[in-house]
């Protein structure tokens, strides 16, 4: 089934708006707070849509329905382990609550309060690099959905790679944090709707019992434990979940949504109740993927086969709302992603080479020109990269080249009196190791001596970059107390 006349109306709508929208919310943007943070002004419930929505695009469902064709309901460990680590830093404001009293507006900010100016400016390429090579895939996997779902097919995915890059970057860059959330609410709507639609659709072709007896048949006991499933597994379960708790608290797009909350309790309940999302948020499109394994069998591509089924079982007219769903998904991703990034490399590396910070004017400018540089990044990166194995590693893996050290550098820098320069450097420096050598050597793999094979283990390189992280920051520090005296936090309190 291809789009009709009532979808591509439906769909140019919602564009038309969404794009109107970021162009009235710029005489809103008055100063930096308000471009980068919405103003800490964001109460409860607009903070809990503009989280979900950010959390929740279209990659999300891509990469997620990939996982469940290719390993079954076993993946749906994932959705549990992110439900709990949310649910911890919401109930327990671990990081965000403390980190939202000091009002900074991104991660390395606070690396400077706590350490020194040189490790923000280390902590702020670390988080560039690696959210940048995160996102890198985003547009790609969007892409082969909207190609597949509409009916184009592959010959499509650059046009509309570059048209969708377009769109978000323009709106983007117009209204900043302010823009992304006054749209968010709408977003959230529109793909609830959008995801009611699809699993209605999707049911009334593919019964249950099909789908059960795809994953026994395909995948035996691997398909329903995720404890004998080669994926996954012990150490798996224990990466992700740190690894959940490290993006909970300190995910540059995620956190933003806290320190843009009007003080730190709403932060905490904005992370608490979102968190509710998060089984969901993995289960539904892993529940999809299935469904496409039990409809078209084994021998479909894991990437195409959840879009390709939604545009067949899809009735005209709500596969344009799908559609719009989706790309509304998307945009607010894209956005929140695309802001943090390129108010990270402005603020916390550029800035840091100066001796004196920019002025408000000229940090919104830099801002805006890094983040159509990075959306252009964007467009190249997923036309040439081939990713290893699936999406969910690749975010995964990059993703911990940040957050490990991270974790181990503002954790310590709140809870630990001990911690200093030294040890942050450590830590930042030891947790992007293993990712690093993962994303290098995957490729290789059987001809890599054992000691180095071991890093093209997934599990093994992503839980080892959490572990040399925390002995970085612990081992530094504690053997460089006097040459290296720790400090206050300057400018504000640590709590």
């Amino acid at each position: 089934m291809t789009f009709s006349i009532i979808d591509w109306i439906i769909l140019a709508a919602y564009l038309a708006f969404t794009v109107g929208v970021g162009l009235w919310a710029k005489r809103y943007v008055e100063d930096l707070s308000g471009y980068l943070v919405a103003g800490r002004r964001v109460k409860l419930s607009l903070g809990i849509a503009t989280f979900a929505a950010t959390e929740i695009g279209t990659i999300t469902f891509m990469y997620f329905s990939e996982l469940g064709y290719v390993s079954g309901f076993s993946c749906f460990i994932i959705g549990i382990l992110a439900l709990l680590a949310y649910m911890f830093v919401g109930k327990t404001g671990f990081i965000i609550a403390p980190l939202r009293r000091l009002e900074v507006m991104t991660i390395p900010e606070f690396y400077e309060l706590r350490y020194s100016r040189n490790v923000r400016l280390l902590g702020g390429i670390i988080l560039f690099l690696g959210g940048v090579l995160n996102m890198g895939i985003f547009l790609k996997f969007d892409g082969i959905f909207l190609s597949e779902v509409m009916g184009f097919g592959p010959d499509a995915l650059a046009l509309i790679m570059a048209l969708m890059i377009v769109i978000v970057v323009l709106y983007t860059i117009l209204g900043g944090m302010f823009s992304v959330v006054v749209t968010d609410y709408m977003q959230f709507v529109v793909l609830s709707l959008g995801i009611f639609v699809a699993l209605i659709a999707v049911l009334l072709h593919v019964d249950l019992s099909s789908i059960s007896d795809a994953v026994v048949n395909q995948h035996g006991e691997a398909g329903v434990n995720p404890l004998v499933n080669p994926r996954f597994g012990w150490m798996f379960i224990v990466w992700i979940l740190i690894s959940n708790v490290a993006a909970g608290a300190l995910w540059q797009p995620g956190t933003s949504k806290a320190l843009a909350s009007e003080n730190p309790q709403v932060a905490r309940k904005v992370f608490f109740y979102t968190s509710l999302t998060f089984a969901g948020r993995a289960m539904i499109p892993m529940f999809l993927g299935v469904a496409a394994l039990a409809y078209f069998g084994p021998n479909e591509s894991p990437t195409a086969a959840m879009p390709k089924l939604l545009g067949i079982v899809t009735p005209r007219g709500f596969l344009g709302l799908l559609v719009a769903g989706m790309l509304a998904a998307s945009m607010s991703t894209y956005s929140a992603y695309l802001l943090a990034w390129s108010s990270v490399i402005t603020r916390d590396v550029i800035a840091c080479l100066r001796p004196n910070d920019f002025d408000e004017r000229k940090t919104i400018f830099i801002t805006r020109i890094f983040a159509g540089l990075i959306g252009l990044f964007l467009l190249i990166f997923g036309l040439w990269y081939k990713i290893p194995d699936t999406a969910f590693q690749y975010l995964f893996i990059t993703g911990a080249m940040y957050t490990a050290g991270a974790l181990g550098c503002v954790a310590a820098g709140l809870y630990w009196t001990k911690a200093n320069n030294v040890g942050a450097y450590s830590a930042l420096g030891l947790g992007a190791v293993a990712p690093v050598l993962f994303l290098l050597l995957e490729k290789s793999r059987e001809t890599l001596p054992t000691w180095l094979a071991i890093f093209t283990d997934v599990n093994v390189s992503g839980l080892l970059s959490f572990v040399l992280a925390a002995s970085g920051m612990y081992f530094g520090s504690i053997l460089t107390q006097r040459s290296s005296p720790p400090r206050a936090i300057v400018g504000g309190e640590n709590k």
